[in-house]
């Protein structure tokens, strides 16, 4: 079923589409001028951002639920990525921010088409938390200007824009801020007791006849002026299709952040539901394939909105119906109500900003990776300095970068446990965490937590030579569990064969017990099998034990997978 709805939709399906759709178009119009306004361009064009793009993915996505249109992070990553290039708001930074959504939905299109999905597991859970909380605190310090009516000018980062705050605290306007603030506080208000309402549309409404009925905007009170009425104009590949390359950095950055955002927020709801499921490659052409016909249509960079998308499902919505009803009603907007939008004061829309962004700052997550994990927190924290004082492109490579580098610390530094037998059993458990496991002095039992390979063979072989010098002349064998190492190459199979001959010039067995059956077959092939012996391969360490002892046969475990009898 290419659009996903439920068995039962025509059950009262489409009356809540309609109203699903009518909710969020209510919380989308506000929404996408303030973006708009983040984005660095003028108002209507969060609005132009919302249409297309929302069209485009709603008929070829494969959840009913998602909304995408303009959202706070890739506004800021616009902003940020952009405003060293030209001045926000001019014609030159308008053509930049329409080439930028036409690249990054270039880019999530070849994605898609040569099924990338998997691209999106380079960010890790902590990357992108730090990432994210960077963001929202640098959207927030991006609202200052119009939250508190300072003439100040427009900073890439955290540092500076505080300095110039700082610093022009002598045009602080109170009549802004009682609004910007009176804002926040019913909108804050608004959500605890009374959720249902649309405290949001009903404020904006109410606002803006008081900017317009008291002439507030003549006290210093910014509004956003006149909104040109009608439909995005069709903007010509000329215009669109310019030098893309100066652009790659932020638009792939852009690009990996919208995918993350997007299928996390599908996975999410879907995982609500049970009549669809979230088909990556098919998300990513519907992403790519919005933001290019979108740049066509003066649409600037988008991406999945979780607020709006859940407001679709929370208010009902159960197929594609109630984003293409949004879609409509937005048409109407464009084509008959953006006079009324004159006196929309911009600080209710600075306010609007930060509301939205303020669940993105995700101190819940630092606090756990505080109690569980403090390397995962290291990479957090990590990416969050260098967002907020690096930029948005460096915070996101260097938590990328930092993480890699645990994984490679941790593939080179595997777990490695001596084990001791459990009282009474044939259990075999780290004598480290079973203070009762029972030891030989005669054996050495080992269970190696990884595949043997070029990272990590190096420690192997140094690691098991430190355990039987420590155990001196009375070690007679070492039996190595092998049913963890899941993978052997060549460099790994040196580091055992070296290990072989060390201990046979001690004088000191070494017996292989569980290897599964592709490991079993790389030393086969080698004649890794043949060289140690047919005594040297069982099939469990009780096995080897009794061998060792000489109480039991060694059951032809040396041959391989394939052959085994």
């Amino acid at each position: 079923m290419w659009f996903a709805r439920p068995s039962d939709y025509r059950s009262g399906g489409l009356r809540r589409d309609v109203v699903a759709g009518l909710t969020v178009t209510f919380v989308l119009v506000p929404q996408a001028m303030a973006y708009g306004l983040l984005a660095g361009v003028p108002p209507v064009y969060g609005l132009y951002a919302a249409l297309v793009p929302l069209l485009v993915y709603t008929l070829l996505s494969s959840s009913p639920h998602v909304a995408v249109g303009p959202t706070a992070l890739a506004s800021l990553l616009t902003l940020n990525g952009l405003s060293a290039m030209a001045e926000p708001g001019s014609a030159d930074y308008i053509t930049l921010a329409l080439q930028l959504a036409l690249l990054t939905g270039a880019l999530q299109l070849l994605f898609g088409l040569l099924r990338l999905g998997g691209l999106v597991s380079l960010l890790s859970r902590p990357v992108l938390s730090g990432f994210v909380s960077a963001a929202a605190v640098l959207i927030v310090a991006s609202q200052l200007k119009a939250f508190f009516g300072l003439a100040m000018p427009r900073t890439a980062y955290l540092h500076d824009t505080l300095y110039q705050f700082a610093l022009h605290l002598d045009s602080f306007h109170w009549p802004t801020a009682l609004l910007s603030v009176g804002t926040l506080a019913l909108l804050v208000a608004g959500k605890r007791y009374l959720p249902r309402w649309p405290v949001m549309l009903i404020w904006i409404v109410s606002a803006t006849l008081l900017v317009y009925g008291l002439r507030l905007d003549l006290a210093g009170i910014a509004v956003v002026g006149e909104v040109p009425a009608g439909l995005p104009p069709f903007v010509g590949l000329d215009a669109v299709g310019g030098d893309l390359l100066t652009l790659l950095p932020v638009a792939a950055v852009l690009a990996l952040i919208s995918m993350v955002e997007t299928l996390s927020i599908g996975n999410a709801l879907a995982a609500r539901h049970n009549y669809y499921r979230i088909l990556p490659n098919r998300e990513l052409v519907a992403l790519g394939l919005s933001k290019v016909a979108g740049a066509f249509f003066s649409a600037v960079p988008t991406s999945a909105s979780f607020g709006r998308s859940a407001v679709v499902e929370e208010s009902g919505g159960r197929s594609a119906v109630a984003n293409l009803i949004s879609f409509v009603l937005l048409v109407v907007v464009l084509l008959f109500l953006t006079p009324l939008f004159y006196y929309l004061p911009i600080p209710m829309l600075a306010a609007v900003i930060v509301y939205s962004v303020g669940k993105l700052f995700d101190l819940t997550e630092m606090r756990r990776l505080y109690r569980l994990a403090p390397r995962e927190l290291a990479v957090l924290l990590v990416t969050f300095g260098f967002t907020l004082f690096a930029g948005l492109q460096w915070g996101i490579a260097g938590g990328v970068a930092l993480s890699l580098a645990f994984v490679f610390l941790r593939a080179a530094r595997p777990h490695l446990a001596e084990l001791g037998r459990i009282a009474g059993t044939n259990a075999f458990r780290n004598v480290n965490r079973f203070e009762g496991a029972e030891t030989d002095p005669e054996l050495l039992i080992v269970r190696f937590d990884a595949e043997l390979y070029f990272g990590n063979a190096e420690y192997f072989g140094e690691r098991i030579t430190e355990m039987v010098e420590a155990r001196g002349t009375g070690l007679r064998a070492v039996i190595l569990d092998g049913h963890t190492i899941n993978d052997l190459d060549t460099t790994g199979l040196h580091a055992l064969e070296q290990l072989h001959e060390k201990l046979h010039h001690r004088g000191v067995a070494l017996y292989l017990t569980g290897m599964i059956g592709p490991v079993r077959d790389f030393l086969y092939r080698s004649g890794m099998m043949e060289r140690m012996g047919v005594e040297s391969h069982f099939l469990s360490i009780q096995d080897a034990i009794r061998y060792h002892r000489g109480e039991g046969d060694r059951r032809n475990w040396d041959l391989p997978a394939v052959q085994h009898d």
